[in-house]
């Protein structure tokens, strides 16, 4: 009886561990609805979620466009140098 409830509690403990993934993890629509992203901007086509581009710069913070709505572009405001990575990010 003891191993039957043990065991019962690590499958509990996986499954609210799956759950947890599954909340947080953005979901395939939010990811797809942000277009044409760039090295300098980034098309928002998510209605009621704000994005921004951003630019990951070698040794120097990283620097963002503007938040775009539904139907707008995200640019960066200047030509930055040493950029080592760029995307977005949907507002919370």
């Amino acid at each position: 009886m003891r191993k039957i409830a043990i065991g019962a509690s690590v499958v509990a403990l996986a499954i609210v561990g799956v759950v947890t993934d599954t909340v947080t993890a953005p979901e395939v629509s939010a990811v797809e609805c942000v277009q044409n992203v760039g090295k300098w901007e980034a098309f928002n086509k998510c209605a009621g979620v704000p994005a921004r581009h951003w630019d990951a710069i070698k040794n120097s913070a990283s620097q963002y466009g503007n938040w775009a709505s539904a139907g707008q572009w995200s640019r960066q405001s200047s030509c930055w140098a040493n950029v080592v990575s760029y995307g977005y990010s949907l507002k919370a």
